[in-house]
């Protein structure tokens, strides 16, 4: 059978377009066809690799320079989409022309309509060959009252309407019944990865969503605040971009959480900072399904999930491979949390039922799933079986009218009932007047509402998009050892004389890694041990038989043995070595390294009102003398500091911030932070982790000092914010900024 998926967007991000992806993967493997018209295309090429047999059709090709973006059409809002529906702003009569030009000449067996908008158009206009099916991915409440009218005068035409739980298959059924049309639950599906799943011992809580109130994830803060203090040496890392983020890192300040709790920004693919950790946390106070939940269990996470009322239930077993918390009960969800950072044992043992139970959600058995319920269609439809009950017409008359446009017949659905005033509604109601002052009508009747996108967002996109599609692929792990281990994807064109480079951004220097041929002789690896690179920001290539160097691009990085506690930065010589790979912002793959012969790794900062306590760990023969900051610019001036050893190995220094903040001399001042070692000095910084941003990622609070002294050299405001904050560098080097001014 062949299978058309009817897409808003396939070309950007999103829960929706990774299940589509997953399903129509899962076709193709077993030997169907999976076409995917994306009614937008607005970049180059997909955020998500696509499997080649699967092929993307754009209808409304809106990229630059492209003849699509002057159409006249596209400035005349569109009939086909309620105007309720969330994205109705970005359609247009161009778009209701390309979708029913689409759908009349499709020969796919099964069309699929992908969000309620376009169910309603794939309700009206798919062809009476095909099997029409209606997803949803969202859960009925968040459906518009207004769509969800359309909903029961349209599904009549739909054969097979899905929802992604049973819980909301039963909402749908009993508060929008829709007679005739079959309704079922299909959830989203999770392919198993090829990356070995999380084996339970980091410590380390991860949570991915956006950064949205619905997500409660200050709830899941304060809870993991609370669950800490009896679980030394436990991480909460969040990952994920919205409107919170600002929020959620005051909260993380307030707490004294920072160090603890990280936000980590958003990740394209999840899958590799999953297995970073051994608990997958939920605090939403709403799920439409969980798909987060079943991408972390099939990495072996046990899941820690409030119960909400669709998503959750259906996928954790409580007890057996997670555990399920009352929504609004915060003391048991902080309970929860702690039962499972506190037992090992228990942590380990759900972690592999959460790999044995998720299997379930595997795209071949959603596929095959789905497959055998479109078959049962297609046979009764090919064997002449009557669709609709007896005498039952396909939509009332009142609700249907023709209009031509441009050669196409579109229909158009209860104009008259969207139009309040008396004049247009009963142009609207005379069908030849109606003909002619179509387009006067649509721009009267309608104005299109401008709709913004997060720049974030577009700008992940572009970044994501601008990496070469034909670039080589590689997956990189890090070794125990803290080397790394590049496999690479070679193509046709590749050449048997081909190796790995390393080229220093900096310096220009270059190293070169043999690459050895793997059996079936479609990927090579290639290492590198800790001490290969010299320190700096590091691309990496391909090169081919024709010493032609090819950007590479990451697939996978693997990096958990940084988040472990086993990993040592220690090199065999002497000093300490870590690299740490990385996606660039264009795409590209990057090895972040830092080599330095003697080391103070900073472990932990403490702030109070008067100073901050900074322990590290010294990398090194004996204990540093001191320490000492320097002010950075001219003049430049220090301040000598002592350091304090411990019984457990680690050093501190307190920097005493009011006797920082009298040796300013202008009102925005850094001071970087050294150790005294001999004749030397060590800079303190943050290496030994998988964050390269640590600068984004480690968030401290500004400590407020009252500024009671009068300074000749520095220009006072009426009411002065003296402020000292410690922050990272862009090379993860410890530093100080005071400020006086707002």
């Amino acid at each position: 059978m062949k299978f058309s998926f009817l897409v808003h967007n396939f070309y950007g991000v999103g829960g929706t377009n990774r299940a589509v992806l997953n399903l129509a993967s899962a076709l193709v493997d077993d030997g169907h066809e999976a076409e995917i018209a994306s009614v937008f295309r607005r970049v180059d090429r997909t955020m998500f690799d696509v499997d080649e047999r699967v092929s993307i059709v754009p209808l409304v090709d809106l990229r630059q320079r492209q003849r699509d973006r002057s159409a006249p059409q596209l400035r005349e809002p569109s009939l086909l989409i309620p105007k309720s529906e969330e994205f109705y702003p970005q359609y247009s009569r161009l778009t209701d022309e390309r979708l029913v030009r689409y759908l009349r000449h499709t020969d796919a067996d099964v069309v699929v309509g992908t969000r309620p908008g376009l169910n309603l158009v794939v309700a009206r206009h798919a062809p009476e060959h095909a099997v029409r099916v209606a997803q949803e991915h969202m859960t009925q409440d968040l459906i518009d009252d207004a769509v969800k009218t359309e909903i029961r005068r349209s599904y009549a035409r739909i054969d097979l309407a899905y929802t992604v739980s049973n819980a909301d298959a039963d909402a749908f059924r009993t508060g929008n019944p829709v007679p005739g049309t079959e309704i079922k639950a299909l959830a989203n599906s999770a392919p198993r990865s090829s990356i070995p799943p999380a084996d339970g011992r980091n410590r380390t809580i991860v949570a991915a969503g956006r950064l949205d109130p619905i997500k409660r994830y200050d709830r899941l803060i304060a809870a993991f605040a609370y669950a800490v203090r009896d679980c030394p040496g436990w991480q909460l890392r969040i990952y994920g971009d919205g409107e919170q983020r600002p929020g959620l890192a005051r909260l993380v300040r307030e707490l004294g959480m920072y160090g603890q709790v990280l936000l980590m920004g958003r990740r394209e693919d999840m899958t590799a900072e999953w297995v970073k950790g051994s608990i997958a946390a939920v605090s939403s106070a709403r799920e439409s399904f969980g798909m987060t939940i079943v991408e972390a269990m099939r990495l072996g996470l046990p899941v820690v999930s409030s119960d909400c009322p669709v998503g959750p239930r259906e996928i954790i077993t409580h007890g057996e491979d997670g555990l399920l918390v009352p929504t609004d009960d915060f003391d048991e969800y902080a309970r929860a949390l702690r039962t499972l950072m506190r037992d090992d044992d228990l942590r380990i043992r759900m972690g592999a039922m959460a790999v044995a139970n998720s299997a379930r959600f595997d795209p071949a058995n959603l596929a095959n799933e789905f497959v055998r319920d479109c078959s049962r269609v297609l046979s009764a439809r090919r064997a002449g079986l009557p669709r609709y009950p007896s005498g039952r017409k396909l939509l009332p008359p009142e609700l249907t009218r023709s209009v031509s446009r441009s050669g196409e017949l579109l229909r158009e659905v209860g104009l008259a009932r969207a139009l309040a005033d008396p004049v247009l509604r009963g142009i609207a109601e005379n069908d030849l007047t109606r003909r002619a002052s179509m387009g006067a009508l649509v721009r009267l009747a309608r104005v299109r509402r401008a709709r913004s996108t997060s720049t974030r967002l577009q700008a992940a996109i572009r970044r994501r998009v601008s990496a070469d599609a034909d670039a080589p692929v590689a997956d990189c792990v890090v070794t125990p050892d803290l080397g790394l281990r590049l496999t690479l994807d070679l193509t046709a064109g590749s050449g048997d004389d081909v190796s790995m480079l390393l080229s220093n951004r900096d310096t220009r220097d270059v190293v070169r890694a043999a690459l050895v041929p793997s059996a079936d002789g479609t990927r090579a690896v290639g290492t590198l041990d800790a001490a290969a690179l010299s320190e700096g920001r590091w691309n990496a290539y391909l090169v081919d038989g024709k010493r032609v160097r090819h950007r590479l691009r990451p697939r996978q990085l693997d990096s958990r043995i940084l988040c472990s506690a086993e990993a040592t930065l220690v090199r065999p010589r002497g000093g300490v070595a870590v690299q740490v790979p990385y996606q660039t912002v264009d795409g590209f793959l990057a090895v972040r390294s830092w080599v330095r012969p003697v080391h103070a790794e900073a472990s932990r900062l403490a702030l109070d009102g008067e100073a901050v306590l900074v322990e590290f760990v010294w990398y090194g023969p004996g204990v540093p003398d001191a320490a000492v900051l320097h002010r950075r610019g001219d003049p430049t001036l220090s301040m000598d500091l002592p350091t304090t050893s411990a019984v457990d190995g680690t050093v501190s220094v307190a920097v005493p911030l009011t006797a920082l903040a009298d040796l300013r001399l202008s009102r925005h001042e850094k001071w970087d932070l050294f150790l005294r070692y001999g004749d030397d000095e060590v800079r303190l910084g943050r290496f030994a982790d998988d964050v390269v941003d640590k600068k984004r990622t480690y968030s401290y609070p500004e400590i407020h000092l009252p500024d009671e002294t009068t300074l000749d050299l520095v220009e006072e405001d009426p009411a002065p914010m003296l402020r000292i904050c410690p922050y990272y560098t862009i090379d993860s080097e410890l530093s100080f900024a005071v400020v006086d001014r707002p």
